[in-house]
């Protein structure tokens, strides 16, 4: 991909979170494509709105039943491709292999409890978007997206093991 393309792509991301940072944003993020609201898909795009911390998703079947939405388990997966696809959430896998996803408008980083499992999401400093810039500068190479995540133990889990 030449860098022109590079750069383009890297802009249309912005423009796409930011347009994002609403659920009335995602909602026609998705139509612009031509893309049909399911239910299922809608249900998704509302809960990955509400939730304040990255989801499994062995969560998200148990997180939509409790509200009362019956959505199986394909039809699930099958969305959450989707949404993947359109750049809508964002997929970020343990060294477990298990996956947890978040919306993309979003961006954030994670602490990781390597003990209870839990992930909670975090938002660092303007230092890494610098970073970016210095990167395209020095390197002629422009980051369209990273991942950071920090891995050890929780207050709890801190607590429980002295």
């Amino acid at each position: 991909m030449p860098l022109q393309q590079i750069f383009f792509y890297g802009k249309l991301m912005q423009q796409c979170c930011n347009n994002m940072k609403n659920i009335n944003g995602i909602l026609n993020e998705i139509r612009r494509g031509g893309n049909r609201m399911t239910k299922a898909r809608n249900a998704l795009v509302e809960l990955f709105y509400k939730e304040k911390t990255p989801i499994a998703s062995a969560e998200i079947l148990a997180k939509l039943a409790a509200k009362n939405i019956v959505v199986n388990r394909t039809t699930v997966y099958r969305e959450l491709r989707f949404l993947l696809e359109q750049n809508i959430i964002i997929r970020s896998k343990l060294p477990d292999h298990r996956s947890f996803y978040e919306l993309s408008a979003l961006h954030r980083h994670h602490l990781i409890c390597t003990r209870c499992k839990k992930i909670k999401g975090i938002v660092l400093n303007k230092h890494l978007e610098d970073q970016e810039k210095n990167i395209y500068k020095k390197e002629k190479f422009k980051v369209i997206s990273h991942s950071l995540e920090f891995y050890g133990l929780c207050g709890k889990c801190l607590k429980s093991a002295a």
